[in-house]
């Protein structure tokens, strides 16, 4: 186990600089002042299984940086494994809680799961004080409360980031596979209130995700230095002139034999002249990806059999760029699934006709540096016309908030975290069914020949994340649960 240290970053005098943020930070200041006080002399502990990657890790510095700024005493503490056989099984769990895969655990999965979980428990000890409140995250570091409470008189909670609006065979089993992990929390906090497992009802909050607005990932970025970034991380190749050198590691993109090679002049995708539809997530079947290349394909293709080749919506089609971004697997060594579903896409994108192949691009983005990682996320997504979260099961979905808080119309499947979040035709649309090919070309067709309509949906997504959606609103909620629940 490790301690992470967060770096420095924007206080609560650069969000009240912000007008559309001003209220939401005095609202904040206001309501924090009760619980505050409660919480003094104990600190809290995050404990989760990365610092890097994911919606965990990107809202904790955030939300540290703030609360300690307010005199909070918080620290972050994440696990480590190095068995291969421990993130197979939390994967499966993590599919199962989603309703995915069979949800069969074997005794020797137990054995896994509590044997890594303990190898942690000794630092953890050295640290965690009597009177402390330790916040569990997601099911990898799960079977520590019981281990921590025999040593220590803390209060624990446990946050559960992900789940299914309704109970299967499938949830039912995971769930009786972590019932005895679940005796041992004071409390839970999940996102929607759909997620909660019958028998944890009564001692549950729900705590929807939100976004930091000035993080590297969501800061404003002026048109140059948008295609700064474009550049600097290998996306665009032609330049005349440029402030920065480029990074280390470049974005890499699938090839049309399969092979992954950085961008250059010969496969340039003219990204700053196109509209482009793009979906950033983590190579998961879940994100539904290879249904968003099908439903592409099938809006190109009915395009050319069907449009006229002189009106505008015809050539703003022929023209469109669809791309996939995620996690460049030479920089992620745990997640063999991962692995897995690009080359599933990889393989279908190599049998794509070479007409179509130049209109998709499956871009792999370097993880080395978090700051250049949510840049490059950052620009592709300022750089979008529309931004898809096709999902097929979703925890709650944070590139939606992203996207709305960028001011750019979002089109999502109907999974309870995406359909929360958007309201159908006001912030964007909701294609329910994202297996839905047919029904998904022809949304992002409408949505792509309605410009204005566009500028409508995006301008509406950023009021709505800054009325519920962005880290003030999601702290005082924290802060009132944290509160309630010291020992």
């Amino acid at each position: 186990m490790q301690k992470i240290n967060v770096k420095p970053g924007a206080k609560i005098e650069d969000y009240k600089a912000y007008g559309s943020l001003y209220s939401s930070v005095l609202d904040f200041l206001d309501q924090a002042q009760e619980p505050i006080k409660n919480l003094q002399g104990r600190t809290i502990w995050m404990i989760n299984s990365t610092a890097i990657g994911g919606g965990v890790a990107e809202m904790l510095p955030s939300q540290m940086r703030i609360l300690r700024e307010l005199g909070v005493s918080i620290e972050w503490l994440v696990i480590e494994a190095k068995e291969n056989a421990f993130f197979d099984i939390t994967k499966r769990i993590h599919n199962a809680i989603h309703g995915s895969g069979n949800a069969i655990f074997t005794k020797e999965d137990r054995e896994i799961y509590e044997r890594v979980n303990r190898n942690n428990l000794s630092k953890a000890l050295e640290l965690i004080q009597d009177g402390d409140i330790v916040v569990v995250h997601d099911p990898q570091p799960m079977p520590l409360a019981a281990m921590i409470k025999k040593e220590k008189k803390v209060s624990i909670i446990w946050r559960c980031h992900i789940g299914l609006e309704e109970d299967t065979d499938i949830t039912d089993a995971v769930w009786e596979f972590l019932k005895p992990y679940t005796n041992d929390y004071d409390h839970f906090v999940f996102s929607l209130p759909s997620y909660v497992p019958k028998p944890l009802k009564k001692k549950t909050s729900i705590i929807p995700p939100a976004i930091d607005p000035l993080s590297h990932k969501n800061r404003e970025l002026q048109l140059h230095k948008c295609i700064g970034i474009l550049y600097q991380s290998g996306v665009l190749d032609d330049h005349k002139a440029i402030l920065y050198h480029r990074y280390n590691h470049l974005v890499r993109k699938v090839m049309p034999d399969g092979s992954f090679d950085v961008l250059d002049a010969d496969v340039n995708l003219d990204l700053i002249y196109r509209p482009i539809i793009t979906e950033i997530s983590r190579w998961d079947r879940l994100k539904g990806f290879k249904e968003l290349m099908d439903a592409f394909i099938k809006m190109k293709m009915d395009n050319r059999k069907n449009g006229d080749p002189e009106s505008l919506d015809y050539k703003r089609i022929e023209m469109t760029l669809l791309v996939m971004g995620g996690p460049d697997p030479a920089f992620v060594s745990d997640d063999p699934e991962g692995q897995e579903v690009l080359q599933e896409l990889t393989e279908a994108y190599k049998k794509v006709d070479q007409s179509m192949q130049n209109d998709i691009a499956i871009l792999l983005l370097p993880l080395d540096n978090p700051k250049e990682n949510a840049l490059i996320v950052n620009a592709l997504q300022r750089s979008s016309s529309i931004i898809v979260q096709n999902s097929i099961q979703e925890g709650f979905g944070l590139t939606a908030t992203e996207a709305m808080w960028k001011r750019k119309p979002v089109l999502v499947s109907g999974a309870a975290g995406l359909k929360f979040q958007v309201v159908h035709n006001k912030t964007g649309q909701i294609n329910e069914d994202p297996t839905d090919i047919d029904k998904l070309a022809k949304t992002m067709e409408y949505m792509l020949n309605h410009p204005k309509q566009r500028d409508r949906w995006g301008f509406n997504g950023q009021l709505r994340v800054i009325q519920n959606f962005t880290l003030f609103s999601q702290l005082i909620a924290w802060l009132e649960v944290l509160a309630a629940n010291k020992v």
